[in-house]
């Protein structure tokens, strides 16, 4: 009489999968985070460098020869074309970092979406189960009601 048996979502493995894929994503995401610190740290770094180099060179406390000039001309030059490409990178990342999260929220949704449906599978067993249960412990009250007239 017993409806016997536990819950079982037909979807529990979908459910698994897609939380897996959800926590893929979180770890992209502080990835992406990382590399795009990463670049901007070096960025910075790269500025400060320049910045102070070229105050050295303005302050005129040493003496420049024509080749100490010439090269650290070239090196300010260099450092200014790595800012550029350090700010490139910077933007690369943060667009990446963009994709990256969009991915997570959708991955979060449609796991949140999968828990809900399976929320709701299990109401509904519950009420099931609970009328089940109302109904044996109906029918036994009932059947020893009857034996006693």
């Amino acid at each position: 009489m017993s409806r016997g048996g536990r819950f079982r979502f037909s979807l529990e493995t979908v459910l698994k999968v897609r939380g897996l894929r959800e926590e893929q994503a979180r770890w992209e995401v502080a990835r992406a985070q990382t590399e795009l610190e990463r670049s901007r740290r070096a960025l910075q770094e790269t500025k400060d460098l320049r910045i102070r180099l070229a105050r050295e060179l303005q302050k005129g406390d040493r003496e420049w020869t024509p080749q100490d000039f010439a090269i650290l001309k070239t090196y300010l030059e260099h450092l200014k074309s790595a800012v550029e490409g350090f700010q490139q990178r910077v933007e690369e990342h943060k667009i990446d970092l963009q994709k990256k999260t969009e991915i997570l929220t959708q991955r979060y949704q449609e796991r949140r979406l999968l828990e809900q449906l399976r929320e709701k599978h299990y109401a509904r067993y519950r009420r099931e189960l609970a009328k089940t249960m109302e109904n044996e412990t109906e029918a036994i009250v009932l059947g020893r009601f009857k034996r006693s007239f």
